[in-house]
C-alpha cells in the first residue's frame, strides 16, 4: 500500500510573531495524531548560504538587497530535494518561514513582486500558509535586546506586516491574530491547518 503524500505547512509572520513557538506546538499536535512530522526553519543557518545570511542579519556584512533576497531563495533551494522527498514519503513538514516570507520582506524592501516570485518558482508549494499577525510594537515588546537588522527597523517591520496582509488577500493565505497567549494562538492555527491534514 502506497503511503499518502504528506503536507507542507508554512507558518509565517513578522519577526517575533511567535512562528517558532507555533511551529513546535503544531508539530506536537500532529505527533499526537500519529503523523510523521519534521520542523524546518528558514533561513537555515547550518548551510553555506545560511551562514552568509546570518552574517548579514547580524550586521557583519553588507549586501545589496537583490543579493539578500537571492540568498534567501537559494537557501531554500539548498534543501529543496531533501524537503520534497520527505513530504513525498508521507511526512508532514512544518516550515517556520518559507516562500511567502521572501515575498513579503522583498516587497517591503521595494523589490518587484514578479522578480521575487521567479526566484522560487519550482520549489514545492505549501498546502497551507498561516500568517501569525502581530504589530511591530508587540514584536519589540517580545524581544528588546539582540535584535537583528530587520528586527531593529520598526518602520521596515511595519511595511513587512502591511505586505503580508496585502499578499494574503492575493494568494489566499490564512491570517490569525497572534496577540493572545501561545495556547490561544495554537487553537487559531490548528483551525486553519486541520482541513488539509486528512485522516
Amino acid at each position: 500500500m502506497v503511503r499518502r503524500r504528506g503536507r507542507l505547512i508554512a507558518i509565517e509572520g513578522i519577526d517575533q510573531a511567535g512562528k517558532r513557538t507555533q511551529s513546535n506546538l503544531l508539530a506536537a499536535k500532529l505527533r499526537e495524531l500519529g503523523k510523521p512530522v519534521s520542523v524546518w526553519n528558514f533561513p537555515d543557518y547550518t548551510t553555506p548560504l545560511g551562514k552568509q545570511l546570518r552574517a548579514y542579519l547580524r550586521g557583519s556584512i553588507r549586501l545589496d538587497l537583490h543579493a539578500v533576497h537571492l540568498l534567501y531563495a537559494a537557501n531554500k533551494w539548498e534543501v529543496a530535494v531533501k524537503l520534497a522527498s520527505r513530504i513525498e514519503r508521507g511526512e508532514f513538514a512544518i516550515v517556520n518561514r518559507y516562500t511567502p516570507s521572501n515575498l513579503a520582506y522583498g516587497v517591503a524592501h521595494g523589490l518587484p513582486r514578479s522578480w521575487l516570485v521567479t526566484l522560487e518558482e519550482g520549489l514545492l508549494k505549501p498546502d497551507v500558509v498561516v500568517v501569525v499577525d502581530v504589530s511591530p510594537r508587540i514584536s519589540l515588546l517580545r524581544k528588546r535586546k539582540g535584535r537583528d537588522v530587520h528586527e531593529s527597523d520598526i518602520v521596515y517591520l511595519k511595511r513587512v506586516r502591511k505586505a503580508y496582509l496585502s499578499l494574503a488577500k492575493v494568494y489566499g493565505w490564512d491570517v490569525v491574530d497572534g496577540r493572545g497567549d501561545a495556547e490561544k494562538v495554537r487553537g487559531l492555527v490548528w483551525a486553519r491547518v486541520k482541513p488539509v491534514i486528512g485522516n
